[in-house]
């Protein structure tokens, strides 16, 4: 607002004293970025250049270390969603420079039924350990054979196939999708669909693996 004062010293127009006080009491906010939907930013970063990550490699599910199991809701309904398990399994390249300090990489993790994705382990049913990932970040639920995701009005946003999700809005998330939990090199994860016939024995042909392409550029924000 301070770059009115010109145009009305051309006019002979003063501003305004009630416009001077506003001024002098409205804190300075930094600018943000100009897109909404850009792609997840990590935090802390140590320069503001922009780097290009290269292409992953996805680590097979049998090299992952065990898997973590999420059954916090049961199902209410009778189905035969307990014959559907999800896995997620974690994509990221495992830099962790830009938060400062080395993370260890976050493993593999199953949703049965549904759980809450966080790092607050007090509040939240599978915590990731990750600075870009707000204590409640997102929530993830097996419903009729599909899974759910919802973001809680997380910090650094969730993201489905590099879309990000808003706020409170539930998304159907299909297998080979990747969801983004805030932050692309530790919180990255492809999604795999598990079916298990009347024997019990997993369905491999629900299963699947597809390669995507790491988000181009990360933005550092403070």
């Amino acid at each position: 607002m301070e770059a009115t004062a010109p145009i009305l010293a051309r006019f002979g127009l003063r501003e305004s004293p009630i416009v001077s006080q506003v001024q002098a009491l409205t804190p300075h906010r930094p600018q943000t970025s100009a897109s909404s939907t850009s792609l997840p930013v990590s935090l802390c970063a140590k320069n503001s250049a922009r780097q290009r990550t290269p292409s992953l490699k996805l680590k097979p599910l049998s090299n992952l270390p065990p898997l973590k199991t999420s059954s916090s809701s049961s199902s209410q309904n009778g189905s035969d969603d307990s014959a559907v398990r999800w896995v997620l399994d974690p994509i990221g390249d495992g830099d962790s420079r830009h938060i400062g300090y080395k993370v260890p990489m976050p493993g593999a993790f199953e949703i049965v039924s549904g759980a809450v994705i966080g790092r607050v382990p007090e509040k939240a049913d599978l915590v990731l350990p990750v600075a870009t990932v707000s204590g409640l970040h997102a929530r993830l639920e097996s419903k009729n054979g599909v899974l759910l995701v919802t973001d809680l009005d997380s910090t650094n946003g969730t993201y489905v196939d590099e879309k990000k999700l808003r706020p409170g809005a539930v998304t159907a998330v299909s297998p080979g999708s990747i969801i983004i939990f805030g932050d692309i090199h530790l919180a990255m994860f492809r999604v795999s669909k598990v079916v298990s016939t009347v024997s019990g024995t997993p369905d491999e042909a629900d299963k699947e693996q597809v390669k995507t392409e790491t988000p181009a550029n990360v933005e550092p924000t403070s």
